[in-house]
């Protein structure tokens, strides 16, 4: 029971990487607060992590709406009194529009909105309660593509990444002396919805199989393996851990791949 008795908001925990981290975090004894869009879909996951004993509730909310965010934090200070744990986890991608000149400007505003504003509206207005309590981590769930640009991803994806990883180096020297930690995560290949896998296929054989190939280790990269991740970070295990990053893409990143 490693996050016994906190309290932690998950965005974007209806699916893949959110989901499998509220699961995993209930699991360990934490009170999880999952955001989304999806109503039905988002309520659905956390009457399932109540079923099995776990304490987790739903709340609609759009983290590029300030509103939105403001309100997703007094729902969860209402139930739960205080924020141990923010997984800025909601994440879009574009995939239809990949170079700068070929990108839809409203498509573009959308991905920044959800993924990099959304992490700075969570954090804005959960940080102050992990203040006052001078205690907390943050969790932003960047990608490896913060920081390396490849022709399959959108230019947005790129930017809005690459911004999610200089808010943590920014929010991690910002709020050191609140004893906060604020650290992100850097998933590679993971099978989510984003990358055309829904949650209730991941045991699929053949997309496993396909998925294998991607990656030097020899098998699909699984949302708990992100969440796993999350967890160390979320633990008083990385006590002494802030503006650091932790690369999960079965050492894609590590291998030299040339084209010309």
């Amino acid at each position: 029971m490693r996050l016994q008795g906190k309290v932690a908001i998950i965005t974007g925990g209806a699916s893949g990487m959110g989901r499998a981290t509220a699961e995993l975090f209930a699991s360990e004894g934490c009170n999880v607060v999952i955001a989304g869009r999806r109503k039905g879909v988002g309520s659905k996951v956390a009457e399932e992590i109540q079923s099995t004993g776990g304490h987790c509730i739903f709340v609609n909310a759009d983290v590029s709406l300030s509103n939105d965010v403001e309100n997703l934090v007094n729902v969860t200070l209402d139930k739960f009194k205080k924020i141990d744990i923010l997984f800025n986890n909601a994440g879009i991608n574009n995939p239809s529009q990949e170079n700068a000149h070929e990108e839809d400007e409203h498509l573009f505003e959308s991905v920044l909105n959800t993924n990099l504003k959304g992490a700075f509206l969570c954090t804005k207005y959960a940080v102050k309660n992990m203040m006052e309590n001078r205690s907390g981590t943050i969790i932003n769930n960047s990608s490896v593509l913060d920081s390396k640009a490849t022709h399959s991803s959108s230019t947005s994806y790129h930017l809005s990444k690459g911004g999610m990883a200089m808010l943590t180096k920014k929010s991690s020297i910002s709020y050191a002396q609140y004893n906060i930690r604020v650290n992100s995560i850097q998933p590679g290949a993971i099978a989510t919805e984003m990358s055309g896998i829904k949650w209730e296929n991941l045991d699929d054989r053949d997309i496993n199989d396909k998925r294998s190939k991607m990656q030097p280790i020899g098998r699909m990269g699984h949302p708990t393996d992100v969440a796993y991740a999350a967890l160390f970070f979320a633990s008083d295990e990385s006590t002494f851990v802030t503006g650091a990053t932790l690369v999960v893409d079965g050492g894609t990143s590590a291998a030299f791949a040339w084209s010309p």
